[in-house]
């Protein structure tokens, strides 16, 4: 019987891992996704600018364009577009998506039909920097590695 393999994406707007477990008891370890990259943020500055009045009727704040949103959410569905293409070359079974709140909704977004049907778990934290050897404890109550 060919074991289930479980692809575990810990990810945030910036940086994305992609830990792999074959099974029960055969722990996990790294894939390699070197083409999976976040689009840079254009703007220096996250405040909305003003307009050239300094006082009266005509002052007035210029509305916000989020280009950190915008950013996040073309990451999330280049990762998507990744995780269908994986997908679609049996690369794995099941899903686990591990990520901070925001991203993880722009995730849930972006995955196409298929790959929510092997979608086991998403957790919303944000473990994206953490070493893959503590991995394990936090899916302990989701998937036995």
């Amino acid at each position: 019987m060919k074991p289930i393999k479980t692809w575990i994406v810990l990810t945030d707007a910036q940086t994305v891992r992609i830990a792999v477990n074959e099974g029960p008891g055969k722990g996990v370890y790294g894939h390699r996704a070197e083409s999976l990259k976040a689009p840079p943020v254009t703007e220096l500055s996250d405040a909305p600018g003003m307009t050239a009045a300094s006082a009266g009727p005509n002052r007035g704040s210029i509305s916000d364009p989020d280009l950190k949103g915008q950013a996040a959410r073309a990451f999330a569905s280049d990762i998507a577009n990744y995780l269908a293409a994986s997908l679609a070359k049996d690369s794995y079974q099941r899903l686990i998506l591990i990520a901070p709140a925001a991203m993880l909704g722009h995730l849930r977004q972006a995955l196409p039909s298929n790959v929510q049907a092997v979608l086991y778990a998403d957790i919303p934290k944000d473990l994206a920097h953490l070493p893959l050897e503590q991995l394990p404890e936090f899916l302990k109550d989701v998937v036995v590695v």
